[in-house]
């Protein structure tokens, strides 16, 4: 009870801003200025706002599934055995050159055509699914 009415000087509350006894209404005190946020803390919580929304893209990225093209398809689905790829059936030993690489002479395997009846690595079948992705082109 530290202030008086200026009207009927009559004590009043800390807080009043009206008095009881006369009516008479008082001003009412300012509110306090907010509190300045230094720039330490604006830049803190703007970096809270870019990594908390990072982490939510990752989170929603993450929940779709992968969408990688697979590295060992290149995203066909297939893979092309190396010796037949081109339609001819290449001598695993000598490669299709025709010469044995150990001994510097014709081919024993296949007498020096450089090819062999079926290919020895995929055994006729030359496009198989790839087995990294099993044929979806993506991991």
């Amino acid at each position: 009870m530290a202030n008086a009415c200026p009207e009927c000087s009559s004590p009043l509350p800390l807080r009043a801003w009206k008095c009881e006894k006369c009516g008479l209404e008082l001003e009412r005190p300012a509110p306090p200025p907010p509190q300045k946020v230094s720039d330490g803390a604006q830049y803190a919580i703007i970096g809270g706002v870019i990594v908390a929304i990072v982490a939510v893209l990752l989170i929603l990225s993450s929940a779709m599934g992968s969408t990688k093209t697979c590295q060992d398809c290149r995203g066909k689905g297939s893979v092309t055995c190396l010796l037949c790829k081109d339609g001819v059936n290449k001598c695993l030993l000598c490669k299709g050159t025709g010469n044995d690489p150990q001994t510097f002479s014709t081919c024993m395997r296949c007498n020096g055509s450089g090819r062999s009846a079926v290919c020895e690595r995929c055994r006729g079948t030359p496009k198989k699914t790839c087995p990294s992705c099993g044929g979806a082109g993506k991991r």
